[in-house]
């Protein structure tokens, strides 16, 4: 008598519950991913001027650091809120750590520049970064800053500080006259922002994939 070769309960239901576990663990990724997306279809483009440098990460491979004028202003005009963080002292170190918004505007070379921060979402109608102090300071100008009134100096951070690239490209990046360079980037309502493009001489040589 020939014998049917039946699929064992035990091996299906074994199946089934590898598969619902990978899907577990992979939806936080995958949320992620079509966040990331949205974001990056939807978000306002702004474009920035930026400097690279070259360093490794062991998991990750090659990356480039990114610095920005928005990022390391000085004798950025701030608003009052800011002080609020300090006392009723004239000048004062902010904490590390401080979320604040950064304004921006278009200049005549279409790049956008560093224009206030504050310490609460802005209202206009200009896009704005969302930050993190990493340090800086307030002071009173005292007709000694381009800024009238309170001004901020230090640096931000926006989570746009890290490109990674394949094997070389970095390097190669760094190598690059720092004015060549550009990246572009994708900010939403909230003014959280994400890579978008990395552009040379106006070429994007490097752009985010979407899902």
């Amino acid at each position: 008598m020939t014998r049917l070769a039946l699929p064992r309960a035990g091996g299906a239901l074994a199946a089934v519950a590898f598969a619902l576990l990978f899907v577990v663990q992979a939806a936080p990724a995958v949320k992620v991913a079509l966040d990331q997306s949205r974001r990056l279809e939807a978000g306002r483009a702004v474009l920035l001027a930026a400097a690279t440098r070259d360093p490794r990460d062991l998991f990750r491979g090659e990356y480039s650091v990114l610095s920005y004028e928005a990022g390391q202003p000085a004798g950025l005009s701030a608003s009052e809120d800011l002080a609020r963080a300090c006392g009723p002292e004239p000048g004062c170190r902010l904490p590390g750590g401080m979320t604040v918004y950064v304004t921006l505007t278009e200049g005549a070379d279409g790049l956008h520049h560093a224009a206030a921060i504050a310490a609460t979402k802005p209202t206009g109608t200009n896009p704005f970064l969302r930050g993190t102090v990493r340090f800086g300071s307030l002071t009173r100008d005292g007709g000694r800053s381009p800024c009238a009134g309170l001004c901020f100096s230090g640096a931000v951070d926006y989570g746009l500080e890290r490109w990674y690239g394949p094997q070389g490209v970095p390097a190669d990046l760094d190598r690059l006259d720092r004015g060549r360079i550009r990246i572009r980037a994708r900010v939403d309502g909230e003014g959280t922002a994400i890579l978008d493009a990395l552009l040379v001489d106006g070429r994007e040589v490097a752009r985010t994939p979407r899902l």
